[in-house]
This record gives structure tokens, C-alpha cells and sequence, in this order.
């Protein structure tokens, strides 16, 4: 078993350490589809969230430590305000209103696979993609995008900001989540597409190579010579020829592959390194 394999059934059938502990119901079926590929896995992600937490909470080290806060609200999905307004009610500290969009993770088996899923991602407008290149040579896709928004409500329990202005705050966090979700949607009919597209050009690659293969047999398949080596190597350079001649229009057919294959933009190759991020 190669390591790819063995990283990938390790990652699916080892314990899900995020906060929430499962993936969340909004790219259940993406991440399927994407561990039902041979040559990717996910290794953590979070569909996009809204929440509260208490800033103040670990104080001395909070800023690197990412569990030195407290939550206090959490949602996968659309707000409401009666949802949210009587957490507000009980705060002690310095609470901060966040919406955090869609991340995930993707582990590669090679940096070409790696650069389709980029692709895919930034095409979706999850422009904040990036390949993270492992010492290990792990090509790890972080598929990401920049509308998030954090806001400080309160200091020591004192709300600084009116009810009116926390309710605009939930509206335009279900805007952006709204959009997160079309983003996920348009990623994962992207990626579809682009899965299918490279399977059905690795078959007709396939069959090209079998054509000249087929060919090269046909042609001297059965035949034995009895010349001198110098002779040989002339009609071995002979055959060569031939062999190309009869193939150019096998071949000729066969160039858009290699062409489409190579059809993404090395602009887009944005080299980055990530933390591991989960819900």
C-alpha cells in the first residue's frame, strides 16, 4: 500500500477532533464525493459559522492559544435574532460577534490533482486558495475565501453597541452566509465537473497509447531479419520512422490532451502554508 493510502484510511477512519465532532450537514455530500476520490482526502473543514465568544476569557494567552476563549453562541446557518439576543442578556466579559465562511482541507496525492482542486476553488470565488507544501511531500489544498467579519460587542459585560445595530450585524452575517453557501454549491458542481472531465481525458489518453502500441505490433510484431548489427541498427532506424509516419494522425488526435491537460493558469498556483483549521 502506498502512503497515500495508508495517510487516507488513517484520516477517514481515525477520530474527528473538531469542536462540533461531525462534519456539518451543509458539505456532507462534498466531502463524501471528495473521499470517494482516489487521489484526495479531507482532513478537517467547517461549512461557515456564525458566532459569539468571550474574548476575555485566557486573556494571558489568548493570542496564541485558540481555545483561550469561551463560546457562547454557535450556528452552521441562518440566524435569528431571537436566537441570539438573550446570550447578549447574560454577558460578562468582552464578547465579539464573527462570522467565519467555509474552509476545508484537502490532501492531494500529487501536486497536479492538487492544482485541479485549486482551480476549482478559486473559479468558485473561494480566492484566498492556497497549496501547502508538506516537508513530508504532502500537497495539502486549503480551499478559503475572505468575507469573514469580526466585531466587538461588549468590555467587562458593558454592551457597547444598540440592539438595533446587533440585529443589523445578524442580518448582514445571513447575507454573507447566504453567498458561502452558493460559493460551497458552485465549488462542488465545479469540482463534478473537473473530475469528470480529467477521467474521460485519462481514458482517451489510454486508448491512444494502446492505438500506437497496436500499431508498432501490427507492424513488427512477427518479423524476424537475419542481418549484420550494422544493418540492424540502420533498419531499426528505419522502423522508427515508419513507426512515426503511420502514427502522425494517431498522435495528431491525441495532442488536444496533452494541451487540455495543461490548461490551468500557473498564475493561480498560490503557494501558502495553513494551519489545520476545523469546525
Amino acid at each position: 500500500m502506498e502512503i497515500f493510502e495508508k495517510q487516507k484510511n488513517s484520516a477517514i477512519s481515525g477520530v474527528d477532533f473538531s469542536r462540533k465532532g461531525s462534519i456539518d450537514v451543509k458539505i456532507i455530500d462534498l466531502s463524501i464525493f471528495i473521499n470517494n476520490q482516489k487521489d484526495y482526502f479531507t482532513t478537517s473543514s467547517c461549512s461557515g459559522r456564525i458566532i459569539l465568544f468571550d474574548d476575555s476569557v485566557g486573556e494571558s494567552d489568548k493570542v496564541t492559544n485558540k481555545q483561550g476563549c469561551q463560546w457562547l453562541f454557535t450556528s452552521h446557518d441562518l440566524v435569528d435574532k431571537s436566537q441570539m439576543m438573550p446570550v447578549l442578556e447574560d454577558i460578562t466579559g468582552d464578547c465579539v460577534f464573527k462570522f467565519e465562511p467555509f474552509v476545508l482541507h484537502v490532501q492531494c496525492r500529487t501536486i497536479d490533482f492538487a492544482q485541479l482542486l485549486l482551480q476549482c476553488a478559486v473559479q468558485s470565488g473561494f480566492r484566498n486558495s492556497g497549496i501547502s507544501l508538506g516537508k513530508k511531500g504532502k500537497y495539502v489544498v486549503g480551499v478559503r475565501s475572505t468575507h469573514s467579519m469580526e466585531v466587538p460587542l461588549s468590555q467587562s459585560g458593558q454592551l457597547l453597541v444598540s440592539t438595533e445595530y446587533v440585529e443589523y450585524l445578524i442580518s448582514l452575517a445571513n447575507k454573507k452566509m447566504e453567498e458561502n453557501f452558493r460559493r460551497i454549491d458552485r465549488f462542488f458542481e465545479n469540482l463534478k465537473s473537473a473530475v469528470l472531465q480529467k477521467s474521460a481525458e485519462s481514458h482517451i489518453e489510454k486508448q491512444c497509447k494502446e492505438k500506437v502500441k497496436k500499431k508498432f505490433l501490427e507492424k513488427f510484431g512477427g518479423k524476424e531479419e537475419s542481418v549484420s548489427s550494422e544493418k540492424q541498427s540502420v533498419k531499426d532506424q528505419e522502423n522508427i520512422e515508419s513507426v512515426n509516419i503511420d502514427t502522425k494522425d494517431t498522435l495528431k488526435s491525441c495532442d488536444h490532451i496533452t494541451k487540455q491537460s495543461d490548461f490551468l493558469d500557473n498564475d493561480i498556483l498560490g503557494l501558502s502554508l495553513f494551519d489545520n483549521e476545523v469546525t
